[in-house]
């Protein structure tokens, strides 16, 4: 009998598990792959996230591993026109291959039982009456369950999540680059809007550059299936973007993809199962804030479940808690995102947006801040000032 099963070894996942560990709950952390694992993501550490990670008491370690300053953010319209803001504080730049692997072993030697290569299936039960699992199946018990597998998976059918039931157009992809153009990207996180989508480019450790980017199905269909002609042909129709990678070599075996992005609004519940992460909601990756959102997720529920695990809080209060907590904390910036989202795959819209934060900074600065939270904690203000030097 486990206290907490936790149903994915990422952000979200391993964090809760920490946390829960460090409270002498018993804690079963449960992770599909294998480490280390190349990841869908834009790799973007916000100083929201750096907080998190100084409470979890990994910030240290992550800078250990490589982790890249970043200080400005440059957007780009798809004819090319670019405007350049600071960011409030510095950010950090760090691949998931290298970063989730850190983060499940911290979770394990908190005292969380961390298996890798284990795929969860057949979860029922509910917050009062406790859950079973199978586990590579094997049957587990728990009291409680935590859903932090990402923004789609298997048991998300299984668990007849309404969100499946609608369709979207869009499909992502990534991989590390590197070249002579990586170290004028030094410090700089660009975002640059084009025809069909729109395409990160950020440092993580290595002097690599991570390149990644969400477009509409139909661009990629148009190119003739593949992430290489849909960079070549269509997002590289912006001049900015297309200077930028004239220089820059791939250096990943293969581009990670995924299709289906689930932007759509999520239920915090499927039956009595808890979802964090990009489980219980995904911000349009136009934002920036998808990694600090995945951890506050973990920070938020955290001390809720801790609660109803020490019968504290019953069911219907941590329930309730939690689905009123997230939507305060989160409901907003998930709306913008949407919106700004939006506003990124029409060309007419984004040369808009660019023009006007290029003659209004003001606007900029407001969107950076409303599509995050506060950082609460030690690692914000001169001290992650003086970590980007």
């Amino acid at each position: 009998m486990y206290d907490a099963l936790v149903i994915g070894g990422g952000l979200a996942g391993c964090s809760v598990a920490l946390q829960l560990a460090r409270d002498d709950h018993r804690v079963l952390l449960a992770e599909q792959a294998t480490y280390p694992r190349h990841k869908l993501c834009g790799e973007f550490l916000s100083p929201e996230a750096q907080a998190s990670f100084e409470r979890l008491g990994v910030l240290e370690a992550v800078r250990r591993k490589g982790a890249r300053p970043i200080r400005t953010a440059r957007l780009t319209a798809p004819t090319g026109t670019a405007t350049d803001h600071a960011l409030p504080h510095a950010a950090l730049g760090l691949s998931r291959y290298e970063l989730d692997r850190l983060l499940f072993q911290a979770a394990c030697r908190a005292g969380a039982e961390g298996r890798t290569g284990a795929r969860v299936t057949n979860v029922q039960g509910t917050l009062k009456g406790g859950f079973t699992a199978s586990v590579d199946g094997e049957t587990v018990e728990a009291r409680l369950v935590l859903g932090a597998y990402g923004r789609r998976a298997r048991l998300d059918r299984a668990l007849e999540r309404p969100f499946l039931e609608q369709q979207t157009p869009y499909v992502g992809f990534k991989a590390h680059y590197a070249g002579p153009a990586a170290r004028s990207l030094d410090a700089t996180i660009e975002l640059h809007s084009a025809p069909g989508g729109y395409c990160g480019l950020s440092p993580v450790e290595g002097d690599r550059i991570n390149v990644c980017w969400i477009g509409h199905v139909d661009a990629l269909t148009d190119s003739g299936g593949t992430p290489t002609e849909m960079l070549r042909q269509k997002l590289r129709q912006n001049p900015a973007l297309d200077e930028r990678l004239q220089t820059l070599t791939r250096v990943s075996d293969a581009f990670e993809a995924v299709s289906q992005v689930p932007l759509m609004p999520k239920s915090r519940f499927a039956g009595d199962v808890c979802m964090i992460g990009d489980a219980a909601g995904m911000i349009a990756p136009l934002c920036g804030d998808g990694m600090a959102m995945a951890l506050r997720t973990a920070d938020l529920v955290h001390p809720l479940a801790s609660d109803f695990l020490a019968g504290r809080r019953d069911a219907a209060a941590f329930r309730g808690a939690y689905r009123s907590g997230w939507t305060r904390r989160f409901g907003r910036r998930m709306r913008l995102g949407r919106w700004v989202n939006a506003a990124a795959f029409r060309p007419g819209a984004a040369r808009m947006l660019v023009h006007t934060c290029r003659a209004v900074p003001p606007l900029a600065r407001w969107l950076i801040r409303n599509t995050r939270g506060r950082a609460t904690g030690r690692a914000t203000g001169p001290r992650l000032a003086a970590a980007g030097r």
